[in-house]
């Protein structure tokens, strides 16, 4: 992060919160609060708008209902040009992603444990004339393979 930036960290699991609060870093702000809190959490940090959102919440074992909030509330408090990063372990989500952004891009990190993708996401700064919908290539389906079967081995072994 830039010397100037802040980092608004959201987290419901008290455990973690009281972890998080162990570190040192005066451009750290940690709440214990849900995904779908954001607005009122940057409201009363005196944020209108955030560059960037970076989400690793498990979507796919969520209540579809809290899902779509969370991804409008992060949609809603992002500025022009503000990125929405989201990592996730399948695809099930890109075509939730690719109504609420016009640029959806996939990648994937073999260095994440597990492996994971990560949807890269691009406000609008407009009205939205078209939707594009980012498909993955051949590599990406050949790493998210690999990726399943270093999950399968992993699993074995520690059987």
């Amino acid at each position: 992060m830039r010397p100037d930036a802040r980092l608004i960290s959201l987290e419901i699991n008290p455990a973690f919160v009281e972890e998080g609060l162990r570190i040192q870093e005066p451009r750290l702000t940690l709440r214990q609060a849900c995904a779908t809190a954001l607005p009122r959490i940057l409201e009363e940090e005196g944020v209108n708008a955030v560059d960037a959102v970076v989400s690793s919440l498990p979507l796919s074992i969520m209540d579809d209902a809290v899902v779509d909030r969370v991804l409008d509330v992060a949609r809603e408090c992002l500025a022009p040009g503000g990125k929405f990063l989201q990592y996730q372990y399948s695809l099930s989500h890109r075509q939730q992603l690719s109504r609420r952004y016009a640029d959806v891009a996939v990648g994937f990190t073999p260095l994440n444990v597990p492996p994971a993708f990560i949807y890269d996401c691009s406000q609008l700064s407009g009205p939205r004339e078209r939707r594009l919908e980012a498909r993955p290539g051949l590599g990406l389906l050949y790493n998210g393979a690999i990726a399943c079967v270093a999950m399968i081995v992993r699993a074995i072994q520690e059987l």
